[in-house]
C-alpha cells in the first residue's frame, strides 16, 4: 500500500487526507445540486454543509474513541493524534446538528435529510478508499484470487474495504434518483441509510475487530439498532404514502 500520495519537502500528503477532501468537495456540489433541484435557499443549505461537516468530524472521532474509551482516557493526546474516524458518529452528529438547524429555519428536516443520501454513499467510497490505500480495516485471511497483502497483514487478506466501495457505488444511482424524485421527505435518506448500515452489518463480521459485546462490535450494534428504526419506518411510510 502506499498512504502518501506525494511529498512537498519535508511534508508528507497522505492519500486518506486528499479523498477526505473530496469527500467535503463532492458534498459541498451535492448538497447545492439538490437545493437548486428542489427549489431551497442556496444560503441556507450551504450554512448547514458548514455545520455538517464541522459536527461530522468531531461526532466521527467520538465515534472512534468510544469503543477504546479506557485507552483514551488513559492516553488522551492520541484523541488528537491517532484515533481515527467512524462513520456512523457522523452520522448521528450531522442528524443532530441539522435537527436544530432546520427547526430554526423553518425548514423541512426530511427533505434536507434526503439531500443527504446520494452524500453517504459517495463518502463511503472515498473514505474506503482512503482506508485501503492506508492499508487498515482489512479482513481475514484469504486464498481468493482477489485477496490483498498489506504491509502487515502476513498474507493475502479479504480487502473488505473494497467490498464496502463496491455496495457504495452500487447503492450510489439509487439514492440519487431517490433524492431527485422522492415519494414523501425522507424516502431517500431512510433507504439509503437502512443499505449502508445492513451492508456495514454483514461486513464487520470480517473486518478488523475492536472489543466485542457478544457476537458484535459497537460499530455493528449501532448499525444493527439503525436497521431496526429505519426498516419499520420505511414500510409504515410507504403504506400511509400508498393509502393516500
Amino acid at each position: 500500500m502506499y498512504p502518501i500520495a506525494f511529498s512537498l519537502g519535508s511534508l508528507d500528503i497522505y492519500w486518506y487526507g486528499i479523498l477526505m477532501a473530496a469527500t467535503f468537495v463532492s458534498s459541498f456540489w451535492i448538497a447545492r445540486y439538490f437545493a437548486r433541484h428542489h427549489g431551497v435557499s442556496l444560503e441556507l443549505v450551504e450554512n448547514l454543509y458548514y455545520l455538517s461537516a464541522i459536527s461530522g468530524l468531531v461526532g466521527s472521532r467520538i465515534g472512534a474513541i468510544l469503543p477504546h474509551l479506557d485507552y483514551y482516557l488513559r492516553n488522551p493526546i492520541e484523541i488528537v493524534s491517532r484515533a481515527g474516524m467512524a462513520s456512523h458518529g457522523a452520522i448521528i452528529a450531522i442528524m443532530a446538528v441539522g435537527y436544530f438547524y432546520v427547526r430554526k429555519h423553518k425548514l423541512n428536516y426530511w427533505q434536507l435529510a434526503d439531500f443527504a443520501a446520494p452524500i453517504l454513499s459517495v463518502g463511503h467510497i472515498f473514505i474506503r478508499l482512503g482506508n485501503f490505500l492506508s492499508g487498515e480495516l482489512y479482513g481475514p485471511p484469504t486464498d481468493l484470487p482477489w485477496g490483498v497483502e498489506f504491509p502487515d497483514s502476513l498474507g493475502k487478506v479479504h480487502p473488505s474495504q473494497l467490498y464496502e466501495v463496491l455496495a457504495s457505488v452500487i447503492i450510489l444511482p439509487f439514492a440519487w434518483k431517490w433524492a431527485k424524485s422522492p415519494a414523501y421527505p425522507g424516502y431517500a435518506f431512510l433507504r439509503t441509510l437502512f443499505l449502508h448500515s445492513a451492508v456495514r452489518l454483514f461486513l464487520d463480521f470480517i473486518r478488523q475487530h475492536s472489543q466485542l459485546y457478544g457476537p458484535f462490535v459497537l460499530s455493528q450494534i449501532i448499525a444493527l439498532g439503525i436497521c431496526i428504526v429505519t426498516l419499520p419506518a420505511i414500510l409504515i411510510l410507504d403504506r400511509r404514502h400508498k393509502a393516500q
